[in-house]
This record gives C-alpha cells, structure tokens and sequence, in this order.
C-alpha cells in the first residue's frame, strides 16, 4: 500500500502544482506516475508458479554438507515472487534459501539458485515444503500463495572416521601375528559365524541342507572359534555426556567414535559387544560385517539418558550375565570429571575382578569450545583425574582432533591390550 500511496501523491502533485501555479507544463511530470498506476491496478499478480526441487542427499553424516537445488518457473502475470523454504532446527542452511525474484510482464520467469544444508546433530531433520508468493508490485491486490514439492526428510548420522587401507592392513597384520585374537585349533562355539563352500573334513554335521538344496552345491555352517578376542565397549550416556555445542558435544563425538570403533574391529574378527550406561541397552558380543549395521541402530538412537539411578559399576554387573566366554578388552567412553571419577574407578576394579581383562579408558573433552583456555585447563585437569586409574587412559579433544585420530589412539591401545 506504500507504493500506492506514493504513486497517487507523484501523480495528483503535478496536477496541483499546474493548477496554482498556472504552468499547465507541470502537469505532463503526472504521465509516468499516472501510467505506472494505472497498469498496476489493471496487472494481475504473478501464478501459474511451478517448483522443483532436488536433494543431493538425503543421509549425511553430521557436520557434512549436502546440496539442495531449486528450480522456479513461473508463466503469467507481473509483480514481485518470494520464494523459500524453513529448515528444522537441527538444520544450517548455507547460503541462502530465500530469494525474491520480479516476474516482467509478458515474459516467462525461469530461474534456478541452490544452497547447502548442514545438520547439526545426529537425528531425523527435515525441510519444509517450498512456499511461494506471487505479488503485484502496488501490493494492492490478493497475493497468490502456492506450497509445491513435500516435506524432505534428512538423517544425520554421527562423523565417522574414514577406514583407510592403510590402518586396516597394518590391522589385520597384527591380528596374524596374534595368537590371543583367534584360537585357530579351539574347539567351535554356537555364534553363528558364515556359510560356504564345503571342505574335504568337514563334519556332516555342519551340512546345510536347505541353502545346499536351493543353489545345487554342498554348502556347510561355519561357527565362530572359541578364544577369539572380545572387546566389550561400555559407552556413557548419561546426563553428564550432553556437554558441548551440537558439532562436538562429547556425546554427539562418542558416538562416532564408537560407530568407527566397533566397524574397524568386526572388520578384523573381533568379538564385539556394546552398553549404553544410563540407557540400559546392550548388545551382546557378537562378530561378523553383518552386525555393523545392529550396532548403528542402537547407537544412533542414544541420546542423554533419562535412567539418572544408572552408573558405570551397576552397567559392569548388569552386562556380566550378557557376555560370554569372558572379556579379553573392556574400553570405557566417557566424560570424565570428579563427580564420576570414583564410578569409573570402582567399574575397573569390577571389570578385573568379573572378566580379568584390561581396561582402556577414552575420556573426551568437550570444554574446548567454550574457551581455549578453559579448554587447556580442563585437559590438565582430567590428566590429574585419570592418574589414579589402574587402566589406560586416552584423552580425545574432538576440537582440536578429528575423530580418525582418536580411532586410531583407541586401536592401538586395544592391540596393546590384546
């Protein structure tokens, strides 16, 4: 209405000025004004508005950036067209996923712009359907409002470090040399491992009938070896985990890490299992690709806990009836501060005593972010902390150390262990 407004007052204002002044030149400076007015109460406001819109991704990982392209066409009419979409909050746009574009008379609007989507947390996150509104340049008329595409659905998963050949055949190099990972002459056990081809010497016991049936060749069930190495990870997730931006919280930076973990580890034929402290999950020990994607599920549904009567030496003993065969490894995640540290010390001594294993402690520092400074002191202060730990302790700034360095600090305290 403001353009309006000043359009009529451009207009009138000659005319008025020709009149008192009786310069009937004047009142020719009313033509432009008068013409613009005249064609925009008679203009419609621009529609027959249609949008596409693509996702180049719609799983990423958190931190990673995706790409989103939008294409606008619009046919008739002439006026100004806004046109954009809402993020959830998990989400960072960037870039810019709003424009405003102006629709010229008798000629057709094609435009195309793209931005980026970055989450920032793991989760399900979504992008609102594309709104569009077609205005007439007075702002006098009933704008048209159109809603095209669907709601996007993104899944964030947490960063996971990139498992490079390298690491991987250094990896699986120890594990040959290893007489602890692998009992090669022990007796079978009842977990289920793979089937394949038989072998002279194989048990007809082993045969399986049905698959043999159904691809016309002898196959056998293979089971996993007693003695093979377990590593049991006990991941925090309790309330003293949701400290941290959404980037680099030491939970959100667990969980990759421990994703990371448990993958490079099956991949190498450990027995691996897995508990959510506070959350009262477990996964019992269990190798083999396949069960990667078991672990996933159930970390990526971790969040802070809610269970506040759970701590570390209540998981250890909770776990105990779960594992079998022993521990030979147990690696704790965790935030380590002085209101858990004695937790964390009476969880260790259960370990040794329930499995006699060895303990690997990660201890992730979120302060960093906060401050530098108090960052620095928080490392020299959780140093102090895990001095009194019979257990190895491996300290993680997710700031300043990307979560393959810390797999990497993780493994080679597991192999050490081993």
């Amino acid at each position: 209405m403001e353009r309006l407004t000043w359009l009529v007052l451009l207009t009138l204002a000659p005319f008025s000025l020709a009149v008192l002044t009786g310069v009937v030149g004047l009142a020719y400076a009313s033509f432009i004004p008068a013409s613009v007015l005249f064609y925009g109460i008679l203009s419609e406001p621009p529609s027959g508005i249609t949008v596409e819109r693509s996702v180049e991704s719609r799983k990423l990982a958190v931190g990673g950036e995706g790409k989103v392209k939008v294409r606008l066409v619009v046919e008739r009419g002439s006026g100004f067209v806004f046109i954009g979409d809402v993020p959830s909050p998990g989400l960072e746009v960037v870039g810019n996923n709003r424009h405003v574009f102006f629709k010229k008379p008798g000629k057709r609007l094609v435009v195309e712009y793209s931005y980026g989507i970055r989450p920032l947390k793991k989760g399900s996150h979504s992008l609102s359907p594309v709104e569009v509104i077609g205005q007439d340049f007075l702002g006098i008329k009933r704008a048209v409002y159109t809603v095209a595409d669907e709601e996007v659905r993104i899944e964030a998963y947490p960063r996971v470090a990139a498992m490079r050949r390298l690491v991987l055949s250094k990896l699986r190099t120890r594990e040959r040399m290893s007489s602890n990972q692998v009992a090669p002459m022990g007796p079978t056990s009842t977990d289920f491992r793979e089937i394949r081809e038989y072998r002279p010497g194989d048990s007809i016991r082993k045969i399986n009938w049905k698959a043999t049936a159904r691809f016309g060749e002898l196959l056998v069930n293979e089971y996993e070896p007693e003695g093979r190495a377990t590593v049991m990870i006990y991941l925090d997730t309790t309330e003293g985990m949701a400290v941290g931006s959404s980037l680099h919280g030491a939970l959100e930076s667990s969980l990759g890490l421990v994703i990371s973990l448990v993958g490079i580890l099956l991949r190498n034929d450990f027995r691996v299992g897995l508990y959510l402290v506070g959350s009262r999950k477990v996964i019992t020990p269990r190798t083999g690709v396949q069960a990667v994607s078991t672990f996933a599920r159930a970390l990526l549904s971790a969040g802070p806990s809610v269970h506040h009567g759970e701590s570390f030496p209540i998981a250890v003993e909770r776990s105990r009836t779960s594992v079998r065969g022993g521990v030979s490894v147990a690696v704790l995640v965790t935030n380590l501060t002085p209101y858990n540290l004695d937790e964390v010390r009476s969880a260790i001594e259960r370990l040794r005593s329930a499995f006699g294993c060895r303990v690997l402690v990660v201890d992730v520092n979120p302060y960093g972010q906060f401050e530098e400074v108090l960052g620095g002191l928080a490392a020299l202060h959780k140093k102090g902390l895990s001095e009194g730990l019979a257990a190895s302790v491996i300290h993680w700034n997710p700031l300043v150390e990307d979560v393959e360095v810390a797999l990497k600090k993780t493994i080679g305290g597991v192999f050490s262990a081993v």
